[in-house]
C-alpha cells in the first residue's frame, strides 16, 4: 500500500500533537475524537477526519487532499490541495486550498482564509508543493445545491470581525 498511517483515535479532552518527523508525507487519520485540540506541525500527504466532535485541529500543509466526514462542532485550520467534506455540520474551516472545496450532505459550514503559522511552516509549504499564492478558500462546490442563481444555504463565509487570528 501507500505511505504509513499515523494519527489519533478515540481520545477525549486531550491535547494531541504530531511534529514534522512523524508527519512527513504520511497519511494522517483522526477518528472518533471528542473535545480534543490537535496540532499537526509538518507536511502530511493526506488528512482524513472521521466522526470527530467539538475538536480544534490545527494542521500544516497537506500535499494532496483533506477529507472531513461525519464531524460536528469542530474548528479546522487546514492547508491542502483539495478539501472534501461529507455529512458534516456546525464546523468552521480556515483553509488554504489550491483547488476548490467540495461539500456534500453538510449544513452550517463556514469558511475563512488559513490563519495559522508556526516555526518551520514555510519549509513545510515548500515540501508540500502547495502554491501559497493560490487560495480558493471562498470557492465552495455544494453537491446538494445545484442552483446557480442562488448561493447554497449550507455554507457561508466567516465575517472578518469574527475570524480568529490567534491560536
Amino acid at each position: 500500500g501507500g505511505p504509513p498511517l499515523c494519527g489519533f483515535s478515540g481520545a477525549e479532552d486531550e491535547e494531541l500533537e504530531l511534529g514534522p518527523a512523524e508527519l512527513l508525507q504520511r497519511d494522517v487519520v483522526l477518528s472518533e475524537l471528542r473535545g480534543c485540540r490537535v496540532r499537526l506541525r509538518g507536511n502530511a500527504n493526506t488528512l482524513r477526519m472521521r466522526d470527530c466532535r467539538g475538536c480544534t485541529v490545527l494542521c500544516g500543509p497537506v500535499s494532496t487532499s483533506a477529507l472531513v466526514d461525519g464531524c460536528s462542532d469542530c474548528l479546522l485550520v487546514l492547508a491542502c490541495q483539495q478539501l472534501r467534506s461529507h455529512r458534516t455540520r456546525d464546523c468552521r474551516f480556515y483553509v488554504q486550498v489550491t483547488s476548490r472545496a467540495v461539500i456534500e450532505d453538510c449544513t452550517k459550514i463556514s469558511f475563512a482564509p488559513y490563519a495559522w503559522s508556526y516555526p518551520g511552516i514555510e519549509r513545510d509549504f515548500e515540501s508540500s508543493g502547495l502554491d501559497r499564492n493560490r487560495n480558493n478558500w471562498n470557492l465552495v462546490d455544494d453537491f446538494d445545491w445545484l442552483a446557480t442563481d442562488k448561493p447554497s444555504p449550507n455554507w457561508s463565509l466567516i465575517p472578518e470581525q469574527e475570524r480568529i487570528s490567534r491560536w
